[in-house]
């Protein structure tokens, strides 16, 4: 049963909300990812107004990633007729801790958590395979890291057109490491559902992305870029792995 623009509106009326533990968890996770980039402002020397305003342009900038990243999980989960809620990881967070204790904010590891799933009971009536399928929350949970990529593009854009270059290019950088790490098919990240869902569907997002990295680090900035080398990094683990395991090769 599809759903339609009037249904979808309905639902976000009245469903699209963060609970009083969605919002405890989001306020921490974007305070230590804060804290874990703007740990070291690379300054030769310590300055505390220098440091301050560095992060409270982090603060700023992971606000409006992790809050945009959640939101559009939330909205597309809702047409599915399911409920996505953001749950922190607390060992992701210590790793990133310990990690910028030990390397003085130089390495970055962004592990702060991802989303979980409730199935709707009401809104998923009449659906195919009535229940919490793992391909449609795979694809909701990708939307999260798909909404930084689009941010970082938009940022991306406003620094080559010399609109505050070295704010925006940042701010750039970090949707993208975000991004990133919420991709990787760890317990408790967005990438995990989607690995579950369907390889091949992970490992075309994981090529776009990836591919839109290493494109951004040499200087190339492509969306068609990225999908191409996202097609690329399908057909090389269907041919290579997925095809094997469909003939029982490797079964």
């Amino acid at each position: 049963m599809a759903t339609n623009l009037h249904e979808f509106w309905y639902r976000l009326r009245d469903f699209f909300v963060f609970s009083k533990k969605e919002k405890r968890d989001l306020i921490i996770s974007i305070f230590v990812i804060t804290l874990i980039f703007a740990y070291n402002d690379r300054s030769e020397a310590f300055s505390l107004a220098h440091w301050t305003i560095n992060f409270i342009l982090h603060f700023i900038t992971i606000a409006i990633a992790m809050i945009a990243h959640v939101s559009v999980q939330k909205a597309s989960a809702l047409w599915q007729g399911i409920r996505a809620e953001y749950k922190m990881w607390p060992l992701g967070i210590a790793i990133g801790i310990l990690v910028m204790l030990i390397s003085k904010g130089r390495w970055y590891i962004i592990l702060p958590g991802g989303a979980i799933f409730h199935m709707m009971v009401i809104q998923r009536l009449g659906h195919f395979r009535y229940g919490l399928p793992f391909l449609p929350a795979g694809l909701i949970a990708a939307t999260g890291p798909l909404a930084n990529l689009l941010l970082a593009t938009f940022w991306e854009t406003l620094a080559l057109a010399g609109i505050f270059p070295d704010i925006f290019h940042r701010m750039t950088f970090v949707n993208l490491y975000y991004a990133f790490f919420s991709m990787m098919p760890l317990p408790n990240t967005d990438g995990i559902w989607l690995m579950f869902g369907s390889r091949l569907a992970y490992f075309f997002f994981w090529g776009v992305l990836v591919g839109y990295i290493l494109l951004y680090m040499v200087g190339i900035f492509s969306l068609i870029g990225a999908i191409a080398l996202g097609g690329v990094s399908w057909f090389l683990f269907y041919w290579f792995f997925e095809k094997k395991t469909k003939t029982g090769v490797l079964l």
